[in-house]
């Protein structure tokens, strides 16, 4: 089934409610890339609802290079600390490119007399996208097509109307919406990007100067232009915060265009822009998601021998083949291989352990592909997952559990007799009347909103007044009265859609505020 926000959102508000054990809570916390978010919030959700310990596991989506940095800890200091000391700021960092050579070394020689000191854990593939708001233009094949040199020339600020000769070389099939929002938009082109580092920021970038280096020079690229060194962003971008504020740019100005992670982008039903790939294929990142053009993008790049190495060099832009999508990023987590030292807790490394062996885990990462991630190749998975068991990650666990983690997992398909009752068990059988409720009406709220977006469709070809002129008026009258009536049908979807979602969300407030969930954090 799929998983809809709404159920990921409110099984947090159930997993509040989870029983103390001797007043322990055991908390987790990380922070880093936005792209995949949800899928983390996801996974975390689903350990708070089916631990029998009280756990509190979070995640502050703030673009990857501020995960990047949080978990580097640089200048992370006290009065008893070197001042040369990476601290880091978090349990674990994520993001959707690697740790740059020049920081990983820097690390290295810092906390471990430059031997490795840190592992990239690569967990899911996931694409880039274009996305634009110009009205009438289909969202498929037959939608705006631009290549890496159009978009360069769009975000350098030398193309700024829709209408312009260039763009309609190649879309001569929609001249009549360029042409109409170019005459609604006297600013021209409404062009969007984002604020603050961002791997959208880099992997686009990297996308138009290794497409079209004549139009996007190498300074032009790189996570956050305008620091370190880059050249800024042409004075006519607008800047938008983080994927939220890339959507609301997009919605809230017609004839706009910009860039976010596309799973976010299809949750939001945006416009998506078909862009031209390095086999001269013009494809929106949907499409080559359906014909194995995403993961395929990864399978050009084997991994490094070792996840401590320098994953610096990996990136996945541009790479050959008919449906490969030319955007690609692998996310990752970082974890320092020193963890003992910065989470002292066995109890609270262990359930980190655990948490970082259910991204490799079907039963937990594997909702997460409706949306819109995939696994990363084979190759990869074997090195973070044996990589975790070795390499020298300090876990360190105390003797009284054998040195082996305590947190384990009970299969949601397999009961473990006795042992599955544990302190330390995360159960699949474990499970909330809420929490199935609330699945139930996300399933629901998922299929209405595909059939309100049907019949929206239907009222807005019955008001536009496009109907055959040379139906007599029996069958014209007929196919009002028909129209009338799916018309109705929607408004009702659409009152029915909004009521669960209220009481959903009543729900979430009775059981957070009033079913003793508030207590657990004061």
């Amino acid at each position: 089934m799929k998983v809809h926000p709404l159920s990921t959102f409110l099984l947090a508000g159930l997993s509040s409610v989870a029983q103390q054990v001797n007043g322990e809570v055991v908390t987790i916390h990380g922070s880093g890339t936005t792209n995949p978010s949800k899928c983390i919030w996801h996974i975390m959700s689903l350990f708070m609802e089916r631990s029998l310990v009280a756990t509190r596991l979070t995640y502050r989506a703030v673009g990857s290079s501020t995960g990047q940095m949080e978990f580097l800890g640089v200048n992370n200091t006290d009065a008893s600390t070197d001042p040369f000391q990476h601290v880091p700021h978090t349990h674990f960092g994520a993001g959707d490119i690697p740790v740059p050579s020049a920081a990983y070394e820097a690390l290295n020689d810092a906390t471990n007399e430059g031997e490795p000191n840190m592992v990239h854990l690569p967990f899911a593939l996931s694409s880039i996208s274009f996305f634009h708001s110009i009205p009438g233009v289909p969202n498929d094949d037959k939608g705006l097509k631009l290549n890496a040199c159009l978009l360069a020339r769009i975000f350098d600020g030398k193309i700024t109307r829709w209408d312009d000769s260039e763009i309609l070389d190649v879309n001569d099939h929609i001249e009549t919406e360029l042409t109409k929002v170019a005459m609604q938009s006297p600013n021209g082109i409404y062009v969007a990007r984002r604020v603050h580092g961002s791997s959208s920021t880099s992997s686009i970038t990297k996308y138009m100067n290794q497409a079209c280096e004549a139009e996007w020079p190498k300074s032009k690229v790189g996570s956050e232009l305008g620091a370190k060194g880059l050249d800024e962003w042409h004075v006519r971008t607008k800047p938008c915060e983080g994927s939220g504020g890339m959507t609301e740019c997009l919605r809230e100005n017609p004839g706009a265009i910009g860039y976010l992670d596309s799973g976010h982008g299809w949750s939001e039903d945006l416009a998506e822009v078909n862009v031209q790939n390095l086999d001269k294929t013009f494809l929106t990142s949907r499409a080559a998601r359906d014909k194995g053009g995403i993961t395929g993008a990864a399978g050009f790049t084997p991994p490094p021998d070792r996840i401590d190495g320098d994953w610096g060099s990996i990136q996945f832009i541009n790479k050959a083949g008919e449906d490969t999508w030319p955007i690609v990023v692998m996310s990752y987590v970082y974890l320092r291989k020193d963890i003992d030292v910065f989470v002292s807790d066995d109890v609270e490394r262990g359930l980190l352990k655990l948490f970082l062996e259910s991204l490799y885990d079907d039963d937990y990462f594997g909702k997460c592909t409706d949306l819109g991630f995939s696994k990363p190749p084979a190759s990869y998975v074997k090195k973070a997952t044996d990589g975790l068991n070795s390499q020298g990650i300090s876990w360190n666990f105390p003797i009284q559990f054998g040195q082996e983690n305590m947190w384990s997992f009970e299969s949601k398909d397999k009961t473990r007799k006795i042992a599955g009752a544990g302190k330390y068990v995360v159960s699949g059988k474990r499970q909330s009347l809420n929490g199935l409720k609330i699945d139930e009406i996300s399933g629901k709220e998922t299929e209405l909103e595909l059939e309100v977006k049907r019949l929206s469709a239907v009222l807005a070809s019955m008001t536009s007044g496009e109907h055959d002129d040379h139906d007599d008026d029996r069958g014209h009258n007929s196919m009002k009265s028909g129209d009338s009536g799916q018309a109705q049908n929607a408004l009702v979807l659409g009152a029915i859609s909004f009521t669960l979602w209220i009481c959903a969300i009543l729900g979430y407030l009775v059981q957070r505020f009033l079913c003793g969930g508030k207590a657990l954090y004061e």
